[in-house]
């Protein structure tokens, strides 16, 4: 997907916009339905600046039972786009600096822009729901549908005090600090 930016070129200050509510692909990004852009494309001098909402909906396995979960996104896009061949974009190259977007030929390229918005709003934690319960690690069988016939290993009562934290319970008392005698 890219924006053609020509006819802002010749002046600082001039703007167009550019506005996108179709299907999409990404590559490595499973985006439900339309993908929705309504942004703002402004020559700033040096650089071009691209801003406006983005709103998609994307297709993550859940990190417990991997099955789909669709997540709304909702984002605010704000990035800048140097002329490929400009001082400060062969200096930021060098430096290795990520996050530096450039543009050549009177067209600004927006997929990569796009990706990274996009993967960096995913969940830390893809969930179906808050209290899905995975698959069992013996069967591999979805514990939200079905209840296997494995039997649960005993835990290793060496870690009985971490699970004493890990519920929510109070500390327990040998981890709580004594009072020095005076």
């Amino acid at each position: 997907m890219h924006v053609g930016i020509g006819d802002i070129r010749k002046s600082k200050g001039l703007a167009k916009s550019f506005d996108w509510n179709d299907p999409y692909k990404l590559e490595g990004i499973d985006i439900e339905g339309p993908l929705k852009l309504d942004l703002k494309v402004t020559n700033a001098g040096s650089r071009v600046m691209v801003t406006g909402p983005l709103k998609a909906a994307v297709r993550l396995p859940c990190t417990r039972c991997s099955e789909d979960v669709v997540f709304p996104l909702e984002l605010e896009l704000e990035e800048e786009y140097l002329p490929v061949h400009s001082e400060e974009a062969m200096t930021r190259a060098k430096d290795l600096l990520d996050g530096t977007f450039t543009f050549e030929n009177d067209k600004v390229v927006l997929d990569e822009l796009l990706r990274q918005e996009i993967e960096a709003a995913f969940p830390i934690q893809a969930l179906c729901t808050d209290d899905c319960r995975g698959l069992c690690e013996k069967c591999g069988a979805n514990l939200n549908r079905e209840t296997c016939q494995c039997i649960p290993e005993e835990s290793d009562s060496r870690w009985a005090a971490l699970k004493d934290l890990t519920a929510g319970t109070s500390v327990p008392k040998s981890a709580k600090t004594k009072k020095p005698k005076k």
